[in-house]
């Protein structure tokens, strides 16, 4: 028995192979060779704008499916990042190599007169593309290993209380969403989140908004500690139910990004490899989830619930114009960049007023206000993309830095995963992560913030359900005329600290 142990324990902290990192050396160089001997092709004239679009979606697919090659079948959080960067900035190109899209380059996002971007702006998109692709994947694939399975280990003592926060949870969050449906209703829809996102706040308590500072992580712990499929299953049920309001509003991003991030947890809990069929059969039901549910947005700000395949895509890929307004006009955009950096660490708490924009504080309201100023005054909105924002930063050598930066932060994340707390905090914030190919750079930091808070009201609770605990003990003991030695408590952070180590 014990020298099974020591033999799981060797297999566990092995480290990687030289052969590992010569191949991922090889597949990095192997690429870069690719963009440089097409960009070369593309100044000499020999390719053309769309014939360089096939190019890059054919990198970009290809990429992916060495991800999930060397991933262990997607168990790595630059799995997923690939998959949202390949969606958003690359799903015109993907359409139109399926025949479902013809003008892949003219800006249609929001603007009431679209119109065309040069040939230099199309080339470096393009390349920011393909260059953030591959500087992305290539520290996560340098030091990649395959996680043994997770083992909750002293953790699952923390089940009963994450259960009990659940379900007092429930019922409130049953009715805040509620209210916010009832509210996005009686007032215009989907756009009413952007153009009256105080008075929407406003309807209902603030202790009641306080709930999802607690249901969220709460769930997420049971998702990553429980083992019993039968009350795994029922959790997520439970909450996924309790989103309905929201999904019929036509709010779909952070749910879907969710449904990402829990699927890596459960890939990296169980040590298995995905099958190919079944991540297959979860894009294709997000693909037809995601057409429906843009479907019960306002009429001018949502999609057909019968939207193929080819137009889903094509949409979702319309932030691509983003990167290219920033591209085109980043002498106008530039000079306000780090302001808008510093405006998106207070995403989280204090969401974007479209009744009240200032110049310069927000580049997704200025590059809104740019496009078309009186949709985004009804509530209409650009998104924004890392890539737009890196771009204008720091030119391409900035697109390449910030997303080598953000992979090794994604190889750190993937490392500190084999501990249930490291799980618990990546899968609180990846879904953050995994939507910057639309949003902006810092959105994740904010959020991680708002984690920070929840994870602080979590112990604080811990304290107290342990004293509550204590105190039961004692009043329910046999002997009530000796009372029972107590151990000294640890602080709460000194076990997870301990844990971790």
């Amino acid at each position: 028995m014990s020298g099974s142990r020591v033999q799981t324990a060797t297999a566990e902290f092995q480290p990687p192979s030289p052969k590992s990192g010569a191949s991922a050396v090889i597949e990095g160089f192997a690429y870069l060779a690719i963009v440089a001997a097409a960009t070369l092709g593309f100044l000499m004239g020999w390719l053309t704008c769309n014939q360089a679009a096939v190019v890059t979606a054919a990198l970009l697919l290809s990429l992916l499916s060495l991800a999930w090659h060397r991933f262990d079948g997607g168990r790595h959080p630059c799995f997923f990042f690939l998959c949202m960067l390949t969606l958003f900035q690359g799903g015109r190109l993907i359409a139109y190599c399926a025949g479902g899209e013809t003008d892949i380059f003219r800006i249609t996002l929001m603007t009431s007169e679209p119109f065309d971007v040069s040939r230099n702006v199309v080339a470096l998109t393009l390349l920011s593309i393909a260059l953030s692709a591959i500087c992305f994947y290539a520290p996560c694939r340098w030091n990649y290993r395959s996680l043994p399975p997770l083992r909750s280990g002293s953790f699952a003592r923390f089940l009963p209380y994450l259960y009990l926060l659940f379900c007092l949870s429930v019922p409130v969050q049953v009715y805040k969403n509620f209210c916010y449906y009832q509210y996005a209703k009686d007032h215009g829809g989907y756009l009413v989140v952007f153009i009256d996102h105080g008075g929407m706040a406003a309807s209902i308590p603030m202790a009641v908004r306080a709930v999802s500072l607690i249901s969220l992580p709460a769930f997420v712990g049971i998702f990553v500690l429980e083992r019993r499929k039968r009350f795994l299953r029922t959790a997520t049920a439970v909450y996924f139910a309790i989103a309905g309001p929201i999904l019929l509003m036509g709010s779909r991003g952070g749910i879907f990004s969710l449904v990402l991030a829990l699927w890596y947890v459960a890939k990296v809990k169980s040590g298995e490899r995905a099958r190919l069929y079944s991540a297959g059969l979860l894009g294709a039901a997000l693909v037809l989830a995601g057409s429906l549910i843009g479907s019960f947005r306002a009429a001018d700000a949502g999609s057909s619930a019968f939207d193929g395949p080819s137009q889903f895509v094509a949409g979702q890929g319309s932030s691509i114009n983003i990167t290219e307004v920033a591209i085109a006009y980043r002498r106008q955009f530039a000079p306000r960049i780090f302001y808008n950096l510093a405006d998106e660490l207070r995403s989280a708490f204090f969401p974007t007023d479209h009744m009240a924009y200032v110049a310069g504080k927000n580049f997704d309201a200025d590059v809104s206000m740019f496009l078309n100023p009186a949709a985004y005054q009804l509530g209409s909105g650009s998104g924004s993309s890392y890539l737009a924002e890196a771009y204008l930063a720091g030119g391409l050598p900035g697109v390449a830095i910030i997303s080598a930066l953000l992979g090794t932060l994604f190889h750190g994340m993937n490392v500190y995963a084999r501990n249930p707390f490291g799980l618990f905090l990546i899968a609180m914030i990846l879904p953050d992560m995994l939507l910057m190919p639309r949003g902006g750079l810092l959105d994740w930091v904010s959020a991680a913030l708002r984690v920070a808070l929840s994870v602080l009201l979590l112990l604080a609770g811990w304290y107290f359900y342990r004293a509550a605990g204590r105190i039961g003990g004692i009043l329910s003991g046999r002997d009530c005329g000796r009372a029972p030695k107590l151990a000294t408590p640890k602080p709460a952070l000194e076990e997870l600290s301990g844990e971790l180590s």
